[in-house]
C-alpha cells in the first residue's frame, strides 16, 4: 500500500494561511500606523508562507511527498500547545510562557533523532527569538506585555 502524501494537507494548510493572512490584513485598515505594524507584518508572512506551501505542494512530485500519517497528531498537539500558551500568558507572563511554548512546540513537531548539539542549538535559537520578540513588542512597538 502506498503511503498517503501530505499534498492535500499542505494545500489545506496553505489555504488556511492565505485566508487568515488576508483576513488579518483587512483588519489592519482601522488601526493606527504604529499599531498596525505587527499585524500587517504577520499577515504578509502568513500570505507568503501560504503561497510557498501551496507551490511546494503543487510542484513536488508525488513520489517525493512526505508521508502524512502522523501529521494530524502533530497538528492536534500544536493546537493544544497554542491554546495552553494563550491560557498561560496572563498568569505566567510573556517570558516564562514563551519559553515553555517554544520547548513544547519543539517537542511536538520534532521529527529527527535528538542529539545534544541539536538540542543546544535549538534552545539557543529559541531563547534568541523569545528575546527578540520581547524587545520588539516591549520597546519598539510599546505593546504592554503580561
Amino acid at each position: 500500500m502506498e503511503p498517503t502524501s501530505s499534498r492535500g494537507a499542505d494545500l489545506v494548510g496553505a489555504g488556511l494561511a492565505l485566508a487568515l493572512g488576508a483576513y488579518a490584513l483587512t483588519g489592519t485598515a482601522e488601526m493606527s500606523e504604529l499599531g498596525s505594524v505587527f499585524p500587517t507584518t504577520a499577515a504578509v508572512v502568513l500570505i507568503l508562507s501560504g503561497l510557498g506551501l501551496a507551490l511546494r505542494a503543487l510542484l513536488l512530485s508525488p513520489g517525493k511527498a512526505a508521508p502524512a500519517a502522523l501529521e494530524w497528531r502533530r497538528a492536534l498537539g500544536l493546537g493544544v500547545v497554542l491554546v495552553a500558551w494563550a491560557l498561560l500568558l496572563k498568569p505566567l507572563g510573556f517570558l516564562p510562557t514563551a519559553g515553555l511554548g517554544v520547548v513544547a512546540v519543539g517537542l511536538v513537531t520534532w521529527r529527527e533523532r535528538l542529539t545534544a548539539l541539536s538540542l543546544a542549538l535549538h534552545l539557543v535559537a529559541g531563547a534568541g527569538l523569545i528575546l527578540l520578540f520581547f524587545t520588539l513588542f516591549r520597546y519598539v512597538l510599546r505593546v504592554p506585555l503580561p
